[in-house]
């Protein structure tokens, strides 16, 4: 939290001193030597205009890396220095000649064309997914025009000994915001509540979002149907188009009316005055119903506008200029001191601050409450896939490398005679860089065959969304000529200054012989093997994983257990009776809280400090029906008005106060003294995707229960959940039913885990293939080019058993070393994902490594054994008349 606050400050100061910083001196260097120099005045001026228009606006980093790109922009052909290099080269019959070679070399080679073809297509094709999703998350949220003038009000506040940063703000900040800043154009705030929604016969539990009118202002959600205006009357609705198909189809429900129940059972008919158009893809802030503020006037009871005790869930400021944020900025003390004045000691702030909407969902992982989705798994998500897609293409180009060097010994002749008539190195090294380039052209085009169709919907499936994948999208291409040429280059690019130094003499007489003992392809082929180890490795341990977290235990009983959502205390009462008369039902408890579903954080006072955990209210008999294990001390006594200030915490809580015998321990909440009673074994109020929280149960008033749980017995958990289901339609037609197993409570976790080892398997695949190929189309021509020799052997008597071996040896040693580097590089790195992606994971150990060892070896011998078996097989009269 430390951090992000001081990310803050230095963004400040790059908004008060922007003439500070210039723009980078390599992009005009580049400029200059490349454009002419009539345009060179005029360009320059205008680009450093641009750049401190645009550092008001974005981050230093942000404004230049912009400058870089304007730099890029400008090289086109009509301003480029016509310089002799390009002369040399720019000649159309030469190059037609070339790409005419290219076609004739691909036909001619099928086999080491393919091999080379389909290895360049999936890494070429995998690099076009990379930047798809890329591209989708770097998007997020910048279709809002005024992203750079909207930001939102936060406070920061001492917790457990640290700053942390919340993105709620007291229920009168936006008003006297608004009065006191001429600077500020607009104030929004934002209040989110459940309630039921009712049209006809279809009744849901909806979240519902109140807000100001200037809503549709600041975000620019454009409308299918009506006018944003229309969101200043009281009693009109707007819904997004997702809630407009799910009660209305695909009519216009312009003029329908709709029945809002909230949680107090106040009701209400909106009419629908807007529906809005299909949200952007990406997007982290979005709404199903919205509504005017003033409503929450009549939805809360003694709802107090003028409260600063109370918070919204947001405020939203727009100015008319980013740097008036400065200046607001220095004027926020006069609000923090009377917020303070407002609350309890605990929960006073420090300061208030103000994050921009263009960047707010890359900061969100680090702002508590906030409304908006952090992207920061996304981000993550985004270098892992552009390491794996480098290593992809780096695969691929091994593949190449390895297999143009061994083959193009039967292209020496031809390279001899170019020479021999007067072509000099540079222009073989064009030649063949051409060819190459055609190569990867095609290799482009089945790669974006494979993207389009493979791996973005693919992807897709697996999680659910869409990436809104478009070959309209300009940068894509820019994007696919620099991966053509960089893939191109780095393919080529050794196989061409190899080839290229040797003498026509020598070439003509013979005496020119490379490619079986090149150490260069060894070496690359031994990469090729350690990177496939890492993605092996890793599909083996991500799978492993999947399988751990689905056997971890909860820290109580999942399972033969269920809940329900109640209204009130008196719907609770019905229900209890009800269910307490199924056989099959052997526990019920009621609560305020439930495992899973709801919690609330205090603050406790101890001697020393101030200590923030998580609370449950629950009933006496809550920890027997969810299978909760009491480790030490007593639960809570069973009858009306004990231990109103007894606790129960869980190891966690007892570990971080630092106790030793915590049974009798006290501290202090809300001014009330609490003693703890008795200590549960630690649980998991949430998915392991978050840490294990300090916690404590105390107990609650029957008037507010919510939830009531069952324990049944094993096998009748379906009987039960409809019994309960169909009491509950009989008991209250009118509020839709709420509640569910325990087992689900985690929503898509456990799927969300699965895929991560799907995604490693494919991943691996796609190693093992690309691997694959590669050593065969190395092993097949290298075993070509021994024919002869082969068949000498074979006709002086040699075993079939020992030409194995003199096969097998070739590679035995260059395995040995590479699968000896590749092991303990891929338990390393595999072990580092795991324990930055991962709050909870199975033990990491070599096991997946040994079974991604044995996999690549099988392979690896698989490969090989093809062409052994051809060489036992060749006629040795065949291999004989072999040059």
């Amino acid at each position: 939290m430390g951090s992000h606050a001081g990310a803050g400050t230095r963004t400040e100061v790059d908004m008060n001193e922007p003439k500070d910083i210039v723009p980078p001196r390599l992009p005009l260097r580049l400029l200059r030597f490349f454009i002419k120099e009539e345009y060179l005045e005029e360009i320059e001026g205008d680009m450093e205009e641009v750049f401190y228009d645009n550092l008001q606006q974005y981050s230093p980093s942000k404004t230049k890396r912009m400058y870089w790109a304007e730099m890029f922009k400008l090289l086109r052909l009509s301003l480029l220095r016509n310089t002799t290099f390009l002369q040399k080269i720019n000649h159309y019959p030469m190059f037609k000649n070339y790409f005419k070679v290219s076609i004739r070399g691909l036909m001619k080679n099928p086999l080491t064309s393919s091999i080379n073809l389909v290895g360049l297509s999936i890494a070429i094709g995998f690099s076009i997914f990379v930047y798809a999703f890329a591209n989708w998350t770097y998007s997020t949220d910048q279709f809002h025009e005024h992203k750079n003038n909207v930001y939102l009000a936060t406070f920061f506040a001492n917790r457990d000994g640290k700053e942390q940063q919340f993105g709620g703000s007291p229920r009168p900040l936006g008003e006297m915001l608004r009065n006191d800043f001429t600077q500020i154009k607009k104030v929004c705030r934002v209040e989110d509540h459940h309630g039921i929604v009712k049209q006809e016969d279809q009744v849901f539990h909806e979240r519902i979002r109140f807000t100001d009118p200037e809503f549709l202002d600041m975000f620019t959600f454009p409308l299918k149907w009506g006018l944003s205006s229309t969101l200043k009357d009281p009693n009109s609705i707007i819904l997004s188009e997702d809630m407009a198909l799910k009660y209305f189809g695909d009519e216009n429900p312009i003029g329908q009316v709709m029945l809002l129940k909230f949680d107090n059972n106040v009701s209400k008919e909106f009419k629908v005055s807007g529906v809005a158009a299909a949200f952007p893809k990406s997007i982290t802030i979005n709404f199903n119903f919205l509504i005017n503020y003033e409503n929450l006037l009549s939805a809360e009871t003694n709802y107090d506008l003028h409260d600063w005790s109370a918070l919204v869930n947001a405020t939203f400021i727009q100015v008319e200029n980013p740097l008036d944020i400065l200046a607001i900025q220095q004027r926020m003390d006069k609000y923090r001191s009377i917020q303070n004045k407002a609350v309890e000691e605990e929960w006073a702030i420090s300061s208030f601050g103000f994050e921009p909407l263009a960047t707010l969902h890359e900061q969100s992982e680090y702002i508590r409450d906030d409304i908006s989705r952090s992207s920061k798994s996304n981000y993550s998500s985004v270098r892992y896939m552009m390491v794996i897609g480098t290593f992809m293409l780096a695969l691929a180009c091994f593949n190449f490398i390895n297999i143009a060097i061994v083959s193009a010994a039967r292209r020496l002749k031809e390279i001899g005679v170019r020479k021999s008539i007067g072509a000099n190195r540079l222009a073989v090294i064009i030649q063949f860089l051409s060819e190459n380039v055609v190569m990867t052209f095609f290799a482009l085009l089945f790669g974006l065959v494979l993207a389009y169709t493979f791996f973005i919907p693919g992807f897709e499936f697996l999680w659910d969304f869409n990436m809104d994948f478009s070959f309209a999208d300009k940068n894509l291409w820019i994007y696919l000529p620099i991966i053509v040429l960089f893939t191109a280059i780095a393919s080529g690019a050794y196989p061409a200054f190899y080839i290229s130094k040797f003498q026509a003499v020598g070439i003509l007489k013979g005496s020119v012989r490379f490619g079986q003992k090149n150490m260069l392809t060894k070496m690359f082929l031994a990469l090729q093997l350690i990177l496939a180890c890492v993605f092996i490795t890793g599909a083996v341990m991500f799978t492993q994983n999947s399988r751990y977290m689905a056997e971890r235990g909860w820290g109580y009983n999942q399972f033969q257990t269920m809940y329900a959502t109640v209204p009130n205390a008196a719907a609770f009462e019905q229900l209890q009776t009800k269910m307490a008369e199924q056989p099959d039902v052997v526990g019920i408890s009621g609560a305020v809280h439930h495992l899973g579903k709801n919690q609330v954080t205090r603050v406790l006072h101890f001697p020393d400090r101030d200590y923030e955990a998580n609370q449950l209210r629950v009933d006496a008999r809550y920890f027997e029906t969810m299978g909760l294990t009491l480790k030490e001390g007593r639960g809570f006594k069973d009858f009306e008005g004990s231990d109103k200030q007894a606790v129960v915490v869980n190891e966690f809580f007892i570990k971080n106060a630092g106790w030793t015998n915590p049974i009798g321990q006290q501290f202090t909440m809300d001014t009330l003294q609490y003693e703890v009673v008795g200590v549960l074994a630690d649980f998991h109020s949430y998915s392991f995707a978050r840490e294990i929280q300090p916690t404590f149960f105390t107990v609650a008033n029957k008037e507010d229960y919510r939830f009531l749980s069952l324990k049944v017995s094993s096998g009748t958990e379906q009987k039960v959940y409809s019994a309960m289901q169909a009491h509950w339609a009989t008991l209250f037609p009118e509020v839709p039913f709420e509640g569910g197993y325990q087992e689900d409570v985690w929503g898509n976790y456990y799927g969300e885990i699965a895929i991560h080892g799907v995604v490693w398997r494919v991943i691996a695949i796609l190693a093992i293939t690309l691997a694959s190929l590669g050593l065969y189309g190395l092993v097949k021509l290298n075993v070509t080019g021994r024919l002869k020799e082969f068949s000498i052997r074979k006709v002086l008597g040699a075993e079939l058993k020992h030409i194995a071996v003199i096969i097998y040896r070739q590679y035995t040693v260059l395995f040995i070393l590479a699968l000896a580097v590749g092991a303990p590089i891929s338990y390393t790195l595999i072990k580092l994902i795991f324990t930055t992606s991962y709050e909870y994971h199975m033990p990491v150990d070599f096991t997946g490594t040994t079974i991604a060892v044995t996999i690549l070896i099988v392979v690896l011998l698989l490969t090989i054994s093809t062409q052994i078996r051809k060489v036992l097989r060749a006629n040795a009269v065949e291999g004989l008349k072999t040059e």
